[in-house]
C-alpha cells in the first residue's frame, strides 16, 4: 500500500492544476502543460478501456474504437482539479468544469495507460498493466 500512496503522491505532481495543452492522435497521448510544475514534459497515453463524463453523461470508450480522438477533444485545455488512483489502478481525473476521465488500469493482456514525466533525459513512468498490475519506473 505504501507504493500505492507514494505513486498517488507523484501523480498529484504531475496533474494536480495542470491544462491539457495538446492531444496527439497516435496513442491517443495527452500533454500537459509544465509551467509551474518541476518537469519539462508531462503526457498520459490512453490505451485502453475509458469513461469520460460531461454533463452528467458518461461514455464508455472500448480500448478497439476508432473514434478515441473523438472523444478526448472534448478535454482541451481542461484544467485537472483532483487526480485519484482507484483500486487497483484505474487513474481518474477531475477537470474544473465538472468533467471526469476514467482510465481503465486493466485491459486484458494489453497495458491501461502510462503517465510519463521527464526533467532533462531523467523520466519517470508509471504503467497499468494487465492483471491490475501498476509499475514505477523512475
Amino acid at each position: 500500500m505504501t507504493e500505492h500512496i507514494h505513486i498517488q503522491h507523484l501523480m498529484e505532481k504531475c496533474f494536480l492544476h495542470k491544462t491539457i495543452d495538446s492531444l496527439h492522435f497516435w496513442g491517443p497521448v495527452i500533454q500537459f502543460s509544465t509551467s509551474n510544475s518541476c518537469y519539462d514534459e508531462v503526457t498520459l497515453r490512453i490505451e485502453g478501456t475509458f469513461k469520460l463524463t460531461q454533463n452528467g453523461e458518461t461514455n464508455v470508450v472500448k480500448r478497439e474504437a476508432n473514434d478515441k480522438l473523438l472523444y478526448l477533444t472534448a478535454l482541451a485545455h481542461q484544467k485537472v482539479s483532483s487526480v485519484q488512483l482507484l483500486l487497483p489502478n484505474n487513474l481518474c481525473l477531475q477537470f474544473v468544469s465538472g468533467m471526469q476521465l476514467e482510465v481503465i488500469g486493466d485491459n486484458d493482456q494489453f497495458e491501461g495507460w502510462q503517465l510519463q514525466a521527464q526533467v532533462d533525459d531523467d523520466i519517470m513512468l508509471i504503467v497499468a498493466g494487465p492483471g491490475e498490475q501498476l509499475t514505477l519506473f523512475e
